[in-house]
């Protein structure tokens, strides 16, 4: 097990007459990354603003990028959940979309500073994929394998490819600002790597059909 996982710092996670400082150390990250860039965030500013002891928060989180992606797990995840199981464009659409919004706000800004930090130390960017990325990507693999097990997909069609196209390229534009990251973006990336995808030629043409009845109306 790594040492430095974020489970493992917080198996003596506080209890529920603690659960207000909690919440105050997580409003306190929040806000003070508000301000400030992840690298420049101090577990002094943090306890001060939070109004704990520095040992409250070595006790819970052993650095200060497991408290930031703490933070961003229990604040951030949730809002980018899928409520029931869709098609393949469904749950991409919805994926995307969420996470666009998301990047939109500050959590953008506090990704993106994780994932710098990561450079220089290899162990937070293995955190923050086990933590962060891998639930959401397997999830999202899950989606479209079954699409292809229902015939919606090609047979040849690989999902952990795809799923990789596509937030790969949301990720790119995030991180280096290559183009304008929009909905608009979102929706004509997932209809661009889906192309080809589908299965049945038969498909294409219904699914024109739908777009043609759509103009007119």
């Amino acid at each position: 097990m790594k040492t430095n996982s974020l489970p493992a710092v917080r198996k003596g996670r506080p209890p529920r007459q603690t659960a207000e400082s909690h919440a105050a150390i997580m409003d306190a990250v929040y806000a003070l990354l508000q301000k400030k860039s992840v690298r420049h965030l101090t577990m002094e500013e943090v306890a001060m603003r939070a109004k704990v002891g520095k040992p409250t928060l070595y006790k819970w989180w052993a650095t200060k990028a497991t408290l930031v992606l703490a933070m961003l797990c229990e604040r951030m995840a949730p809002n980018l959940e899928k409520p029931t199981v869709l098609t393949a464009k469904e749950s991409l659409r919805f994926r995307v979309r969420r996470l666009i919004d998301a990047f939109h706000g500050p959590f953008g800004k506090i990704v993106a500073g994780l994932i710098a930090e990561g450079q220089s130390e290899p162990a937070i960017l293995q955190e923050f994929f086990e933590r962060w990325v891998r639930p959401r990507r397997n999830a999202t693999i899950a989606d479209l394998q079954r699409s292809k097990n229902a015939g919606e997909l090609k047979s040849e069609t690989e999902p952990e490819l795809l799923n990789d196209a596509i937030f790969g390229a949301i990720y790119y534009r995030m991180l280096l600002n290559s183009g304008p990251l929009t909905r608009r973006f979102g929706e004509e990336l997932v209809e661009h790597i889906l192309r080809g995808h589908g299965s049945g030629p038969g498909r294409g043409r219904c699914t024109r059909g739908r777009d043609t009845r759509r103009k007119y109306t």
